[in-house]
């Protein structure tokens, strides 16, 4: 049996504190694990070789049969030991830091080393013929390769993209018709989570046969692509730039590539409409899309044209009045009837505009006048530090001056046409009957407008004096109203 200064009880002793301390030391210390790794190391080697266990050589035959095998075992283990702290060397040292968080790489490097390890321990210290070993397992090898052949196909396909990369850890991909971002690649299988927050588990060999589109390359630059079908009587040169204008209106869509619209095909029912522009993030890209949606629908509707399904014959009437429709959208006369906005839209006055120009500014003369964007794009500017500063991006339907045509308050925003332009015009005076006569539907236009305050800073500036609650707000409006249109509200 061992006694107590043999060599095989230090190394077994050295081989139960490597366990302990590498159970229990902390995964965040990776430089102090592999300092272990390599004093144990040290440490197995300076005991085996000094007591005259040779890894490099049989273990010593002696008396004592448990001796014999326990050295065996130490030496075995030694080889081992050595592959281990071989693998985690070379994956710092060879294998570049983009390869680091990919699990086949150093799957298949760890393999490799201690296969080697495996065969020089067989060779050296069990002293079994190694050629022979090397020809039964490739008879086994083929046998095992047409039992796990899809498998292998995974485990090559995985070798390939790992190697092109066309995707990494974090990006954002599409791998056939599931969408997803890459949150393990590893020898079998690529994991995506996809926008339902599920794991979607890809076979690499069917990632390697699909169509993979990357939407982080190129950097800084995601397509988003809207497609609207409308109907084909209406002149295809009417829905384009009206799709361009939709575009321009977004201020997330990128400028550089510039927004593309064109057709995509023409069928019996339809002509098929497509917007391709570009976001700088593709967290953005939803709601970017979901924008174009929207602003589409109001540019068409600017033209008269309608989207609805195609499958269903167009109803026949009177079309709706363009200036009663724009009315009906400003925020402060949602409570007036049919009637009343019939009287408004009498009062509108159209004026046009040419790109860069300046559709509303406090230091124009009057500045109480209420202005409905009808066709085009335009711009909210301020001036900060004699900077002008983007605000929002206006489209058909936006209104600007609710404020001013209602309480008399000018605002320090300044509205420029993106492009050319139509806007209706509405003066104070217009509004001052109504409200003499339906004194609930000014106290009425107050509280939305104090509401419209709260959610839009900007559009409109009470004075220093106006207290911050809504109430104080709220009074306020209602003294401006009082004062400027000469009501006893």
């Amino acid at each position: 049996m061992p006694t107590l200064t043999d060599g095989v009880l230090y190394g077994l002793g050295i081989l139960v504190l490597d366990f302990l301390a590498w159970r229990f030391m902390g995964r965040r210390s990776e430089q102090a694990r592999l300092a272990l790794r390599a004093l144990m190391f040290g440490l197995s080697s300076y005991v085996l070789f000094s007591h005259g266990m040779n890894p490099l050589r049989e273990a010593p035959w002696s008396a004592e049969p448990v001796r014999h095998l326990l050295a065996q075992i130490l030496e075995v283990v030694w080889w081992l030991q050595g592959a281990r702290l071989v693998t985690v060397v070379l994956d710092r040292m060879v294998l570049p830091d983009t390869w680091h968080k990919e699990r086949l790489f150093q799957d298949v490097l760890g393999a490799l080393v201690f296969l080697a390890a495996a065969v020089g321990a067989i060779a050296f210290v069990l002293q079994l013929p190694v050629r022979g070993l090397l020809a039964t397992s490739g008879a086994v090898a083929v046998v095992l390769g047409l039992a796990i052949q899809s498998t292998l196909n995974d485990v090559f396909s995985g070798i390939v993209l790992n190697a092109t990369q066309p995707f990494r850890i974090g990006d954002w991909i599409t791998i056939g018709e599931v969408e997803g971002r890459v949150v393990e690649s590893n020898w079998r299988a690529t994991s995506l989570l996809n926008s339902q927050g599920n794991i979607v588990v890809i076979p690499n060999s069917v990632a390697a046969r699909t169509n993979i589109v990357n939407a982080n390359q190129p950097m800084h630059t995601h397509g988003v692509s809207v497609v609207l079908p409308v109907k084909p009587s209406v002149r295809p040169a009417t829905v384009l730039q009206a799709l361009m204008h939709a575009a321009a209106s977004s201020p997330e869509v990128l400028t550089e590539p510039k927004p593309l619209v064109s057709v995509k095909r023409a069928t019996n029912d339809a002509i098929e409409y497509e917007i391709v522009c570009y976001v700088d993030a593709w967290t953005k890209k939803i709601g970017v899309r979901n924008d174009l949606y929207d602003l589409a629908h109001r540019h068409l509707l600017s033209r008269g044209v309608v989207l609805r399904p195609l499958s269903v014959a167009e109803p026949i009437g009177e079309p709706a009045d363009e200036k009663q429709r724009l009315l009906r959208n400003v925020l402060i006369f949602q409570t007036l009837d049919d009637g009343e906005i019939a009287e408004l839209a009498a009062q509108l006055t159209p004026h046009e505009f040419d790109a860069d120009d300046t559709i509303y500014s406090a230091a124009d003369e009057g500045g109480h006048e209420l202005h409905i964007l009808a066709r085009g794009v335009a711009k909210a500017v301020v001036t900060k530090e004699g900077v002008e500063v983007e605000l929002r991006r206006l489209a058909p339907g936006d209104s600007v001056g609710q404020s001013g045509i209602l309480a008399g308050v000018r605002t320090g925003v300044i509205v420029r046409a993106l492009t050319r332009a139509t806007v209706f015009r509405l003066d104070k005076d217009a509004l001052t009957p109504i409200l003499a006569r339906r004194p609930d539907v000014a106290r009425e236009m107050c509280r939305l407008l104090s509401v419209h305050h709260e959610s839009e800073k900007m559009l409109l500036a009470p004075s220093a004096n106006a207290d911050a609650g809504s109430g104080g707000l709220l009074q306020w409006i209602r003294d401006g109203v009082r004062r400027f249109h000469e009501l006893a509200l």
